[in-house]
């Protein structure tokens, strides 16, 4: 029984020295058993290593060992251990029933448990109290010694419940892995494999309270154990330093090793230091004999005080990178060129990070992209996998009640046996119809919806079956209250089974296999075994237990979240790619340190968990041992850190990012700082400002991409040498020579739509086109938009719901039924009151509503209140048309007022060529009248549901015709019922359907002149609040003011507006109206800010928008069909497009930019629009033929009604 350290800095050659004298004992006693005791994911390594090493390149009586394995083989010995061990995946579900089961008598975790993350703390604490070996007393007692810090002390009777609650809910079946070293120590002393045996520990930063337990009874069993520890020899092994010095945790264990040694009176050796000569004079670490500057780095890093380099050196290099992607591109290069130029292998390098979480998926994508064999040391999680989809997916479906989103969540798993199509079929139909809920899945489907293809009911019913039938009796069994955990978990299994997901997991795993994908292959071998196990650890656990399905889901989901795929290295001759406190390296020539960043390197701790740092201080001045503090994890980080700088034989590569990868700026690790304090020549590369060196590139698919770069940069000029050796490079190899095919059609690539031509155009539009206003405004904003639109009918995916579209549709229906209800009642405009004008307007917005049916109305709480807006509003549009008409003399003519070609009006029968032509139709939100003895004057109101504004320049480019032609079709219209009288242009405008907010008022008498005349024309008395609900009103209305354009006679300015007229006959001064965008000056003259224009002006829009939809209608019928979406300020043709995806506009492609609309004055606006005026291509003999045709067809249509109704 004795006990030896060998020590020595990092490579040194400890592990060396040990194996060798191992070997050279093991050959001369045959007898003896030696154990090497390594960390859990060095095992393999370190077996390769002794066998490498052994001269008969095998070792019989010497065993590689961890922990956990030493354990097994000491109770398949001498018994002791029937019980499985409980999975972090176990504890979790454990954790979750047991606070469920207790969560009133938590004081203080009660109100937390819900909270996300809380559980997974809760776990790491458990699992620190039982690695630590605290027992329930030892809780007593730390609750005892907390008596001053009642919040501690209500956390620690707390984690007694659940501690307690944990323990009894395992059953007799499980254990803990925390607690297997514990049991061993039960049993180790009838262990004979133990006392024949010498045991080596190696690659051991320190251990934990039940490993010391353990190494207590080995040091009394065994004849010897040897324990190699990192330590500077320049040290004093005897004396432990302050816990911020570097071998602060090398010195920790090695006091306690030689303290158990002499409580159990073991003998202790003399101290092996690795690596030093007989009169015990320090060397240069084996590792180190080829570089200098990293022998200089392991001697001085974190020691003060230092040594400084201070000569040349490139064994040590430190780069500056855009971003983590460029980081990773950056280090694949460079391993292709040290592989390449220098003759390393791959299994030489290493590549490390602080943060494997956020490297881990970039180095895998960019490395296999790079063909760069590598493994990533690192546990993958399996909430991604298509098997844990279809689980949960399951079990929401039953949750939600076969929502849209769980059932296609579960359909695209990747699982079933239902083709791409068949689901994307299927899921037109729910979209469209709004199929939610187990009764209308289970029933059969029939109705029809609105679509241009015809429905399938056959298949589509098929594919429901397919998908209902195994959930019928699982729901079963689910909704039962009495199901216990063991009966749901049966009913999940068995839809597995229906669904066959042990074979198709299979047929995955031989795809991956076939092709070269090794990593994802052993991911879905392991898969249906890790989950049945967790079932068996649900039942085991849980098994009698009824929860909800709520419940149930919950616990099952924690379990998955934990649960995690072990990847075991597929090749040798591979990049590792790890974490800088798990991973074991070895045999390491070249390192690369990604992601020096603070908060990274060295790893920030962003909390201290359940029990805080001044907490466990506390508790460590009481005498309890527990996990390190943020402060002390920090240096034990510093420890690992000087680890893993001191692995690398020939160099070592340090890199960080500017920025992270969602573009925040980051500062470099203080690493940094302390290399270069101790290289002082050594220079930070900015790998963004260098030069690329396109030999360096050579191989990667990064080349390709700086290839194609250069092929668009120089297509229009000569290009340069380099991109022709580069390019002849690449294309003389046959594994890259298709990839960069695509890539050169990727570069060339120019997205430039221009014509379908007239042949096409014919057969989608005809000779004849008969169009809308609004058609026209989309061609004139981009013609791609418009051919999408128009000419393929492409449309966005129906969905059951109230769109943009469907509100503006309410809005307008209910409008024209409250004025047809009001013109069929006895009251008018002027008389109707306002009780009973809400009423009407409550129901007319409920009847144009119920057109969509009362199921979509109550779908959803969304649709329930835009139902609701929608009523509100119409009620304040109402009103505020009812002010605008008592406030003028024009009435309401029409309500929704239709035209078309077929009303014989000139103005929407265009001639485009000799034979083409263009009709057009459209609907008139509202027209106004006013008739004296000789004129009719005619106003037209749209409503807009959004916030519009006309503007003449906006007409100019034909972006707003829409008001000018139903101006145009309105006069004809006019024209025709009042032959004998002149019909002039009162007005053009947009009113905005809205309910404004407006601030409070204050009753004053500046304010008091506002409403004068209705105080004066009130038949009460008038009190404050009566005057302060007026002045409210009218900001109402003054918000409300349409917008357009007014003719300027101020003669028509008065009929609208009464209050510019004075009772002389003037019109009045310095008043601006709150119904239309007119203001006077002090003379009574409209101002500037009044959008106003004479009868010519008006006849110049007329005529230019004429002019303007003709040139319109030429260009769609010539098959023009440009992706040339305007931009004019701000706004751009694309800023609610649907087509985007389609037509893949992207500024960065050549050829695609916006057309940038010249802005100009409103004068100039007016004169190209009279200049303009007098160019139309329509003569009249050509309009009066148009006409003429328009009313034959019109005629032979009536005629040929009235025959049908005489035969029938």
């Amino acid at each position: 029984m004795s006990l030896q350290l060998i020590l020595g800095s990092s490579g040194a050659g400890k592990s060396y020295q040990l194996y060798q004298e191992m070997i050279r004992k093991s050959m001369i006693n045959e007898d003896t058993n030696y154990i090497v005791i390594v960390p859990e994911q060095f095992t393999m390594q370190t077996q390769k290593d002794l066998v490498s090493m052994h001269p008969n390149k095998g070792i019989m009586n010497i065993d590689i060992l961890s922990f956990l394995r030493l354990a097994y083989r000491i109770f398949d010995e001498v018994g002791g251990h029937e019980k499985s061990i409980l999975e972090d995946t176990g504890k979790t579900m454990i954790l979750r029933k047991v606070i469920e089961e207790k969560k009133n008598d938590l004081k203080v975790f009660g109100a937390n448990v819900k909270k996300q993350g809380f559980i997974g703390e809760l776990k790491s604490l458990l699992s620190e109290i039982l690695q630590y070996s605290i027992t329930s007393e030892q809780l007593d007692q730390m609750v005892e010694v907390t008596k001053n810090k009642p919040l501690l002390q209500t956390k620690l009777k707390d984690v007694r419940l659940l501690y307690d609650g944990f323990k009894e809910s395992m059953s007799e079946k499980y254990i803990t892995a925390e607690e297997i070293l514990d049991l061993l120590v039960s049993v180790i002393d009838e262990s004979k494999i133990i006392r024949n045996s010498v045991i080596c520990f190696d690659g051991f930063t320190g251990f934990t309270p039940s490993q010391y337990k353990l190494l207590r009874h080995l040091m009394n069993l065994s004849k010897m154990v040897l324990v190699t520890v990192t330590i500077d020899p320049r040290e004093n092994p005897d004396v432990v330093d302050e816990d911020f010095k570097l071998f602060h945790l090398s010195k920790k264990t090695i006091t306690k090793l030689l303290e158990i040694a002499k409580e159990e009176d073991v003998k202790i050796e003399e101290h092996i230091y690795a690596n030093q000569s007989n009169n015990h004079r320090e060397l240069v670490p084996y590792r180190f004999l080829n570089s200098t500057p990293l022998a200089s780095l392991e001697r001085n890093l974190f020691r003060y005080p230092y040594k400084v380099y201070e000569e040349e050196q490139d064994d040590i290099a430190i780069h500056a990178v855009k971003d983590p992607l460029s980081e990773v591109q950056f280090v694949g290069k460079e391993i292709v060129r040290l592989v390449r130029e220098e003759g390393y292998r791959y299994k030489d390098i290493a590549v490390i990070t602080g943060d494997i979480e956020g490297y881990s998926e970039i180095v895998e994508r960019e490395f296999v992209t790079s063909k760069i064999p590598c493994f990533i040391d690192h546990k993958k999680g399996i909430l991604s996998n298509p098997m844990v989809e279809l689980i949960m997916s399951s079990l929401e479906i039953i949750t939600k009640d076969f929502s849209y989103e769980s059932v296609f969540r579960f359909l695209r798993c990747g699982l079933l046996d239902i083709e791409k199509e068949e689901i994307d079929q299927l899921e037109n139909y729910v979209i469209a119809l709004g199929i939610r809920g187990f009764k209308r899945w289970n029933s059969v489907w029939e109705r029809k919806y609105k679509t241009k293809t015809e429905i399938d009911f056959t298949t589509l019913n098929e594919t429901r079956e397919k998908i209902i039938t195994p959930f019928e009796t699982m729901r079963d069994v689910l909704q039962k209250k009495d199901s216990t955990v063991l009966d749901v978990t049966r009913a999940l299994y068995e839809f597995l089974v229906y669904h066959q997901v042990a074979l198709k997991l299979e047929q995955y795993r031989e795809y991956f296999e076939t092709n070269l994908m090794p990593l994802e292959a052993k991911e879905y071998k392991q898969m249906y075994r890790i989950v049945m196990d967790l079932f068996d650890q649900l039942v085991d656990l849980l098994g009698n237990e009824v929860l909800s399905i709520k419940e149930y889901s919950d616990i099952l989901k924690s379990g998955l979240e934990e649960a995690k795929v072990g990847l075991i290295p597929p090749g040798t001759d591979q990049i590792v790619v790890g974490d800088i406190e798990r991973t074991r390296l070895k045999d390491i020539k070249v390192l690369f340190l990604i992601g020096a960043n603070e908060g990274l390197i060295p790893k920030s701790k962003l909390s201290g968990g359940i029990i805080s740092d001044i907490e466990r201080e506390l508790l460590e001045s009481n005498h309890f041992e527990l996990a390190p503090t943020r402060r002390q994890s920090s240096y034990i980080s510093q420890f690992y850190l000087y680890l893993n700088l001191t692995k690398p034989q020939n160099k070592l590569f340090v890199t960080f990012s500017k920025v992270s990868s969602d573009g925040k700026s980051l500062r470099p690790s203080s690493i940094l700082s302390k290399v270069r304090s101790l290289f002082p020549k050594l220079k930070i590369v900015d790998e963004d400002s260098k030069v690329k060196d396109y030999n360096d590139i050579l191989g990667l698919k990064g080349g390709m991409e700086y290839l194609v770069a250069g092929l668009r940069e120089y297509r229009y000029k000569d290009m340069p040498q380099e991109w022709r050796e580069l390019f002849s490079w690449y294309f003389k190899r046959e594994d890259f020579k298709e990839e960069l095919i695509r890539y050169i059609d990727a570069a060339f690539y120019q997205n430039d739509e221009t014509s379908i031509g007239k042949a096409v155009s014919r057969v989608l539009y005809g000779n004849e086109l008969i169009n809308s206003i609004s058609r026209l405004e989309k061609y004139a904003a981009c013609a791609f938009a418009h051919f999408i639109n128009y000419g393929l009918e492409l449309k966005e995916r129906q969905e059951y719901k109230l769109m943009v579209p469907d509100i503006g549709n309410i809005f307008h229906n209910a409008i024209e039924l409250f004025s047809s209800r009001l013109e069929k009642s006895e009251y008018n405009w002027h008389t109707i009151t306002d009780e009973v004008r809400d009423a009407y307007v409550s129901d007319c917005v409920n009847e144009a509503a119920l057109e969509y049916g009362n199921a979509i109305l109550k779908s959803s709480k969304r649709n329930e209140y835009m139902i609701n807006r929608v009523e509100r509003i119409t009620k304040r549009t109402i009103w505020a048309l009812c002010e605008h008409i008592k406030q003028g003399e024009f009435e309401p003519t029409g309500f929704e007022l239709k035209f078309s070609y077929l009303d014989n009006l000139k103005s929407v029968n265009l001639s485009l060529s000799d034979n083409d032509n263009m009709r057009l139709q459209g609907r008139i939100d509202r027209l106004d009248t006013y008739e004296d003895d000789e004129h009719l004057y005619v106003k037209v109101i749209d409503y807009k549901s959004g916030s519009t504004t006309f503007d003449i320049l906006s007409l100019y480019y034909g972006l707003q015709l829409q008001l000018v032609v139903y101006m145009n079709a309105s006069i004809e219209l006019m024209q025709k019922k009042y032959p004998t009288k002149e019909i002039i242009p009162a007005g053009i405008f947009y009113y905005n359907l809205d309910d404004p907010i407006v601030d409070k008022v204050v009753v004053n008498d500046s304010n008091m002149n506002d409403i004068l005349m209705e105080v004066m024309e009130s038949e009460e008395d008038t009190n404050e609040n009566q005057i302060r609900k007026l002045l409210i009103q009218k900001n109402i209305l003054k918000e409300l003011r349409m917008n357009g354009i007014v003719n300027s006679d101020m003669d028509i300015v008065k009929l609208m507006d009464k209050n510019f007229a004075l009772q002389s006959g003037e019109t009045a001064p310095s008043r601006k109206s709150d119904i239309i965008p007119v203001e006077t000056n002090k003379d009574g003259t409209p101002n500037k800010r009044s959008n106003i224009a004479d009868k010519e002006k008006f006849h110049s829009m007329s005529d230019y928008a004429n002019q303007k939809m003709t040139e319109l209608g030429k260009q769609i019928l010539e098959g023009s069909t440009e992706i040339n979406p305007y931009k004019m300020g701000n706004k751009t043709a694309c800023d609610y497009c649907s087509y985007s995806s389609i037509c893949g506009f992207d500024l960065k492609l050549p050829g695609n930019k916006y057309r940038n609309l010249k802005k100009f004055s409103k004068e100039e606006v007016w004169d190209k629009l009279e200049e303009s005026a007098g160019d139309l291509e329509n003569s009249e003999d050509e309009l009066t033929a148009v006409v003429e045709e328009a009313e034959e067809k019109k005629v032979a249509g009536k005629d040929s009604r009235t025959k049908q109704r005489k035969e029938d």
